[in-house]
């Protein structure tokens, strides 16, 4: 099952302090619900942990974490994310693309563009549900960014999927009419 997904987000930080921050993937993995980083092999290249679990769906996967494009010039970034299911229960596969730009106020507008495609038992649960966990994992991701931009320390819990949210979302996407 492949899903395309568009996103973006806006904080109030200047391209230059948001760009040191998302191409350091130390950085960004500590803002992102579920995901940890274990070794790095290369500039640029990682090996890591994707783990999740909401109500009766649990996926995880070991990972390899691929910064394959940084363009400083034009402030853009493509990640590469291949997962195996430890339990050899499928796989998955993310392509990132970040854009960085600022805004008239001075502040950052970053858009995200991604492609994934899921093998395994979670793709039987469809297109819909994997873009709303999507939906909220990406605003958690926001949240956590936004507050590591301000200084501010992430939580242990906050780098946990939020069970209640990711639920609502699996059962909305499971009853929601296309």
């Amino acid at each position: 099952m492949k899903v395309n997904l568009v996103k973006e987000f806006e904080v109030n930080k200047e391209p230059k302090i948001v760009w040191k921050y998302l191409v350091n993937p130390e950085e960004v993995v500590e803002c992102v619900p579920g995901v940890s980083i274990d070794e790095k092999v290369s500039e640029g290249n990682y090996k890591g942990k994707v783990g999740m679990k909401f109500g009766p769906i649990s996926a995880n996967y070991n990972a390899d974490i691929i910064y394959d494009d940084i363009n400083e010039a034009n402030q853009t970034i493509k990640m590469i994310g291949k997962g195996i299911d430890t339990k050899g229960m499928g796989n998955a596969e993310m392509e990132l693309n970040l854009d960085l730009k600022q805004r008239e106020d001075g502040g950052s507008h970053v858009d995200a563009v991604m492609e994934v495609t899921i093998n395994g038992k979670i793709a039987q649960f469809g297109s819909r549900v994997v873009q709303d966990v999507s939906n909220q994992l990406f605003k958690q991701f926001v949240a956590n960014f936004t507050r590591k931009l301000e200084g501010e320390e992430i939580s242990e819990e906050d780098k946990n999927v939020k069970a209640g949210g990711m639920l609502k979302s699996v059962v909305k996407g499971l009853f929601s009419k296309d």
